[in-house]
C-alpha cells in the first residue's frame, strides 16, 4: 500500500501527499498486540479488529497531523497520562474523586482542541466505521476553532470522566453519539477515560448545567472526574457488547495494562 495519496489535505486545504492520520491518536489504544487494535464501529456498535488503530489516508497531509493536531495531541497524552499524584484532589463525597488542574498546569487552548480535534476527524472521514459521527453544521465551526480563527465559547463543553476500574474496558476504543433528549453530545472512549462533548451549551436544561457546569474545561481549570456511577455505565455497556461477542465466539485480544 502506498504511504499516502496526492490530494487535497482537509486542514490546511493544499494538495499533498497525505498519510495513515489516525482518528483518536494511536497511544490511546491500550489493547495494541502486535500492531492490531480493538475498535467498535460508530455505527453498528460492533468490534472490529484494524491494524495500526483507525486511521484515514484521505484527510491530512503530514505537516498538519504531526506539526498542528499533533500537538494537541501531545497536550491531551500528557494530561490524561499525567501523574495524578500531582493533580489536586477534591473529594465531595465518598464515593467521588475530582482531580482539578489550574492553568498552569495545563494549556486549555490545545487540551480542548484536542478533544474537538478527534470529534472533526471523525466527522471528516468517509470511512464507514465512522458514518455515524456527523457535526453537520458545527463541522465549520470546529475547524475554525482548530484553526484559531474563533473560540464559539458556548459550543463544544468538555466533561472528563475517567473509569475507576482496571479492567478490560480500558481497552476499549469508540466514538458514538450520546443519547439525550435535549441536546446532542458526542462520547470519545479511550485508554480507561470517557470524554462528554455538548456540542451546543445553549441547549442544557437548567439542571443539568446546575449540575455539571463547574467541571466543564475551561480556561481556569481541568477536572478529571472518577464515579462509579459513570464507571459502572461503562462497564455495564462494555459487558453487554462483550456478551455478544462471546456468543459468537469471538475473543477481543487483551490490554498490556494501564
Amino acid at each position: 500500500m502506498p504511504k499516502g495519496s496526492n490530494t487535497i489535505c482537509k486542514f490546511c486545504g493544499q494538495e499533498k501527499n497525505l498519510i495513515k492520520a489516525h482518528i483518536i491518536p494511536k497511544k490511546f489504544y491500550l489493547g495494541i498486540k502486535e500492531d492490531k487494535c480493538l475498535c467498535i464501529n460508530s455505527k453498528t456498535g460492533e468490534y472490529i479488529i484494524q491494524q495500526q488503530g483507525g486511521y484515514d489516508s484521505n484527510i491530512l497531509c503530514g505537516d498538519c497531523d504531526n506539526h498542528i493536531i499533533g500537538e494537541f495531541d501531545k497536550e491531551g497524552y500528557r494530561i490524561l497520562f499525567g501523574d495524578f499524584s500531582k493533580y489536586k484532589y477534591i473529594q465531595l463525597h465518598p464515593q467521588y474523586r475530582i482531580y482539578q488542574l489550574d492553568n498552569t498546569k495545563f494549556d486549555y487552548e490545545k487540551l480542548r482542541r484536542f478533544f474537538i480535534s478527534i470529534l472533526w476527524r471523525a466527522s471528516i472521514s468517509k470511512l464507514e466505521e465512522w458514518s455515524n459521527i456527523n457535526l453537520g453544521g458545527y463541522e465549520k465551526k470546529a475547524f475554525e476553532i482548530l484553526k484559531g480563527k474563533r473560540t464559539y465559547d458556548e459550543l463544544f463543553k468538555i466533561l472528563i470522566y475517567k473509569n475507576c476500574y482496571s479492567e478490560d474496558i480500558n481497552q476499549e476504543v469508540l466514538i458514538a453519539k450520546g443519547k439525550t433528549r435535549t441536546f446532542k453530545k458526542y462520547l470519545i472512549q479511550m485508554a480507561g477515560y470517557r470524554i462528554e462533548i455538548i456540542v451546543d451549551s445553549s441547549r442544557l436544561t437548567k439542571k443539568y448545567k446546575q449540575q455539571y457546569e463547574k467541571y466543564f474545561l475551561n480556561q481556569t481549570f481541568a477536572h478529571i472526574i472518577e464515579t462509579p456511577e459513570v464507571s459502572q455505565r461503562i462497564n455495564k455497556e462494555h459487558n453487554t457488547r462483550m456478551f455478544e461477542l462471546y456468543e459468537k465466539g469471538f475473543v477481543p485480544p487483551k490490554p498490556p495494562g494501564i
